[in-house]
């Protein structure tokens, strides 16, 4: 019985989450959300990296790489939007 209540809880979430993005995406708003969540993503991308190499000095140069390539990723994604942004 718990197994359906969560089965069920889980695709009305889903219904909900994809029925309000529908109807963002479908509105004039789009741009500037897109835009927005990009500007967070970015930014996480790039705090998350920074804080997980800084505190972990002592990880293998494989780690720091990957972590390097985040940071990285997450400036690309922030400065496409940004000019994206400004150029409107």
């Amino acid at each position: 019985m718990k197994r359906i209540i969560l089965i069920l809880t889980i695709l009305t979430i889903g219904a909900l989450t994809f029925s309000v993005t529908c109807r963002v995406f479908d509105s004039s708003f789009a741009d500037a959300t897109i835009d927005w969540f990009a500007f967070l993503a970015g930014i996480f991308l790039i705090t998350e990296g920074l804080f997980k190499m800084l505190t972990d000095r002592k990880k293998i140069l494989s780690n720091q790489l990957l972590r390097l390539f985040r940071i990285m990723i997450g400036t690309c994604v922030f400065t496409i939007h940004l000019l994206q942004f400004m150029r409107k």
